[in-house]
C-alpha cells in the first residue's frame, strides 16, 4: 500500500514538474519565430525589430563576425572575445551594414535555445556562398509581457566560413594550385 502512494505521489509530483517545465519552454513555432526575427535583424535590420525581439543585455560572439571586422588580420578585435556587449553596440554594427542574404536551412530547438544552419548567397554574397551554425539563448519576455514577442534573443554564438567572406568582400584573394587529377583528392597540408 505504502509503495502504491509513493509510486502515486511521484507520479504526480513529475507530471506536475513537467508540466511547469512545458510551460517555461519554447514551442516549435515559437523557436521559428526567434529564428525569424534573427534572420530579418541580418536581412533587413531596422532599430525598432532590435528593440523588440532583444534583451538590453544581448551579448554576440563569433570569431567569424570578429575575423570580417579585422579584416584577416590580429586586431583590433579579439579573435574570441565577444562581437557586440550589448544591445546598443549590436545596432550601431548591424545597422551600419547592407542588408545579407540569409536562407535558413535547418532549425532545431531546446526550451530556450534555438540552433539555425544557415546560408548567405546570391546578390551581395558572391562569389562564394557562405553557410553557418547559430546558436541563440533565449529568455522568456517576462518584463513586457509581449504576447508578439514571448522569447528575447539574449545570447548568439556563431560561425562561418568566413574565409569565403573575406574573398566576397575582395579582402583575401585566393592563389589556388590547378585542381588535382580526377581521381585524386587533395590533401590540406597539415
Amino acid at each position: 500500500m505504502r509503495s502504491a502512494i509513493f509510486a502515486a505521489a511521484f507520479a504526480t509530483t513529475a507530471l506536475a514538474a513537467n508540466t511547469a517545465r512545458a510551460a517555461k519552454c519554447m514551442s516549435d513555432s515559437q523557436a521559428q519565430h526567434v529564428a525569424d526575427n534573427f534572420r530579418t535583424l541580418i536581412a533587413d535590420y531596422s532599430d525598432d525589430l532590435a528593440d523588440k525581439t532583444m534583451t538590453t543585455d544581448f551579448t554576440d560572439y563569433s570569431a567569424g563576425v570578429n575575423t570580417l571586422i579585422n579584416s584577416g588580420c590580429t586586431g583590433p578585435q579579439d579573435l574570441n572575445g565577444p562581437t557586440f556587449s550589448s544591445l546598443e553596440e549590436f545596432k550601431a554594427g548591424q545597422g551600419s551594414q547592407p542588408a545579407i542574404p540569409f536562407e535558413q536551412l535547418n532549425i532545431w530547438h531546446t526550451c530556450d535555445t534555438v540552433i539555425i544552419r544557415w546560408r548567405s548567397e546570391g546578390p551581395g554574397q558572391e562569389p562564394e556562398p557562405v553557410t553557418g551554425n547559430i546558436v541563440i539563448e533565449a529568455t522568456p519576455n517576462k518584463p513586457r509581457k509581449a504576447k508578439s514577442e514571448p522569447w528575447l534573443i539574449q545570447t548568439v554564438y556563431s560561425e562561418f566560413n568566413s574565409g569565403a567572406w573575406l574573398v566576397n568582400l575582395g579582402v583575401f584573394e585566393p592563389t589556388c594550385p590547378a585542381p588535382p587529377p580526377p581521381g585524386v583528392k587533395r590533401s590540406i597540408g597539415i
